[in-house]
């Protein structure tokens, strides 16, 4: 109802600071969530970007801001972004040709020039996403990226690729050549690229399929390491190229940049019969010679993403193959899942898309978070993308902090508040160490409700409403997220509000008042209303009631008895005409006082925060507007000996002069 009534506000004075109250303020209720949001964006083969190969640099750059916009609104906070399809780069590289799927030509760079994964990360990280580079460490050449050129690995590193039977050309994960030009590859990315990860997906060996069924062609480097005195099995030995490889990237990733989360998205299922309830299916243990259970096992990854495609109810359970995995999460690294959300936009592949999200919640929740295939199914589909915003990513988060790489949070930052435009404050702030900083947290409450914002690297300032649903801000608090995901300790602000929002007696549907005799207010005295009865749950209705009451026969006075009255969430209502006598039924003549009550009874419940503030600023506003010294504010009880009213908590606050205090400061600014 409140926020279809008129509510006025009168400016009173300028004023950013102020004396705290002694009361110990509760610590807020609420923290930013923590889950990694993140979507794949496909090169290759032109799946997401760019839509094709050869467009200008205007349109790739505007196709992929939309993109990049489009996934900040629906509050995700990675991208991981193919940029080695099949051995080339969608970035500047002297190790490897410019992609076919930018230019249309292998080895063209963009012209007008730019690079493209520089301007990926810019875009990304102004916008407050994380920008991790997706790579497939072994496909040399794949059959939809043109014709072999003379830029080509395929035609530069002959000695260490070979030919698929469907067309493809593959590196020999076995060659130490393939492992240090690989490693090259991804540590030139980690040294000269701000970026925040590197993932591989499931391309190790490769799919029997892209062979003709047929058993991989390294029988001449299989010959050299038996020559050479190797015992282990073939397929033993071809796991054992990858797991060097892969262990020795991690390695030389942590020592370049220990932030630079190192990320792996293989087949959902480790192998069949792993777990048991799932008996059958493929085996990428011995197919494609990737031993992930290890890789995750021995913490050679930062985080690890199963594509675990198959739905809910399926004989590979998302849940069931889930599980399994957190099992081996023995060093509890990031378990992120990948879903695919396929073209599907009917409701329920939609809803199966959000159970999913929730199951993963529920089943990770120190670290939640999946990685969505793909972007588009997500950026084209009006109803996918209408279910998440509106329902489990409604809010912005954080990306879950990595302990194990830095758990040392950035400086507490810096923080003001400013009255602008009226009814609008701001909260600007800044750091000690801004290089340390990659996003922002405002927090902040309305009466008893906590919220917060999360903002980007370059942001520095917010304007919040004083106001919002007839509740004041009463709280405020600025944190700052390193790249790693480590949160500050809040800065705290007490807002000191320098205006003065009166909800009028229309709002709480006030009848008409019957004649009763004027008066000029040279005092304020302060009451309580003294309810127990959970007067925040709806105060319009409580104020109404009293009125009704008040106008009984049993009592039969001519209004509500007070000419102002502070709900326990500090919004104000508009009582009694202030020019009319007020009502208390005491041995006092209560003519040429200004009656206000805080609602509550506060002979046994504390005062919070949010009113004692509404209540030293409408005091401030009233002394000012009917020239009423503010040396005059007293309580029902200093007039009255047959009352305790206003309650020994709020009359505390008399006693020790916190109120006069406070209005006092306002007043002579």
């Amino acid at each position: 109802m409140l926020n279809k009534i008129s509510v006025f506000c009168v400016i009173v004075l300028c004023s950013c600071s102020s004396t705290k109250p002694i009361v110990q303020k509760q610590p807020p209720a609420l923290t930013a969530m923590k889950e990694f949001r993140a979507a794949w964006v496909a090169t290759v083969a032109n799946i997401n970007w760019p839509s094709k190969p050869g467009l200008s640099t205007a349109a790739q750059q505007a196709e992929a801001l939309r993109l990049i916009d489009s996934l900040k609104d629906l509050h995700f906070n990675a991208i991981i972004l193919q940029v080695r399809p099949q051995a080339d780069a969608l970035y500047k590289s002297d190790l490897e040709p410019w992609s076919y799927y930018l230019t249309g030509t292998q080895g063209k760079a963009p012209d007008p020039y730019y690079d493209p994964l520089d301007f990926w990360i810019t875009a990304a990280h102004d916008r407050g996403i994380e920008l991790h580079v997706w790579l497939n460490p072994y496909r040399a050449h794949h059959i939809s990226g043109g014709p072999v050129t003379e830029s080509s690995v395929v035609t530069k590193m002959p000695n260490l690729v070979m030919k698929l039977k469907e067309g493809y050309w593959w590196f020999d994960p076995a060659q130490k050549g393939t492992q240090d030009h690989g490693v090259a590859v991804v540590m030139d990315l980690v040294k000269r690229y701000d970026i925040d990860g590197v993932q591989f997906d499931d391309y190790f060996y490769p799919y029997p399929s892209y062979n003709g069924n047929a058993d991989f062609p390294d029988t001449t480097s299989w010959k050299a390491y038996q020559k050479g005195g190797g015992k282990l099995s073939r397929g033993d030995w071809r796991r054992e190229a990858v797991n060097i490889f892969i262990e020795r990237l991690y390695k030389d990733i942590k020592a370049a940049k220990p932030y630079v989360k190192f990320g792996i998205s293989p087949f959902g299922m480790y192998r069949p019969g792993y777990p048991s309830t799932v008996p059958i299916g493929f085996d990428q243990y011995g197919e494609l010679y990737a031993d992930a259970k290890l890789w995750l096992n021995k913490g050679w990854i930062d985080y690890f993403s199963p594509q675990l495609y198959w739905t809910i109810r399926s004989n590979y359970s998302f849940p069931l193959l889930l599980r399994w995995w957190e099992d081996e999460n023995t060093l509890h690294r990031h378990l992120w899942p990948g879903i695919s959300l396929g073209t599907d936009t009917s409701a329920r592949n939609t809803d199966e898309t959000i159970n999913k999200i929730m199951i993963t919640r529920g089943m990770i929740q120190q670290s939640p978070g999946v990685i969505h295939w793909h972007i588009s199914s997500v950026t084209r589909s009006p109803n996918m993308a209408k279910a998440l915003v509106t329902g489990p990513y409604k809010q912005d988060a954080l990306v879950p902090s990595s302990p194990w790489l830095d758990h040392t949070p950035p400086a507490i930052p810096n923080a003001k508040t400013a009255i602008e435009a009226d009814t609008m404050m701001r909260v600007s702030w800044s750091h000690p160490d801004e290089k340390d900083v990659f996003r922002w947290v405002i927090y902040y409450q309305y009466g008893s409700k906590w919220n917060y914002q999360v903002f980007n690297r370059n942001d520095r300032s917010v304007l919040l409403k004083t106001m919002e649903s007839g509740k004041y801000i009463s709280n405020i608090a600025v944190t700052a997220v390193d790249r790693t995901g480590n949160e500050s300790t809040r800065k705290e602000i007490t807002p000191v509000l320098t205006t003065v929002a009166i909800i009028p007696r229309s709002g709480w549907n006030a009848v008409i008042p019957k004649p009763y005799k004027s008066h000029k207010p040279v005092k304020i005295t302060i009451h309580h209303e003294g309810s127990r009865f959970g007067i925040n749950d709806d105060a319009p209705k409580h104020i109404r009631n009293v009125q009704i009451w008040g106008m009984g026969k049993d009592r039969n006075w001519s209004d509500i008895p007070y000419h102002f009255l502070i709900a326990p969430d500090g919004a104000i209502y508009e009582g009694r005409d202030v020019f009319t006598a007020g009502e208390t039924a005491t041995e006092y003549d209560p003519s040429g006082h200004l009656l206000i009550t805080c609602m509550g009874n506060l002979e046994t419940d504390e005062v919070p925060a949010a009113q004692l503030q509404s209540l030293v600023r409408l005091i401030a506003y009233v002394s000012k507007k009917y020239q009423i010294p503010y040396e005059t504010i007293a309580s029902h009880k200093d007039y009255s000996k047959q009352t305790v009213c206003p309650g020994k908590n709020l009359y505390a606050y008399l006693e020790n002069g916190y109120i006069r205090k406070s209005v006092k400061e306002l007043a002579l600014k």
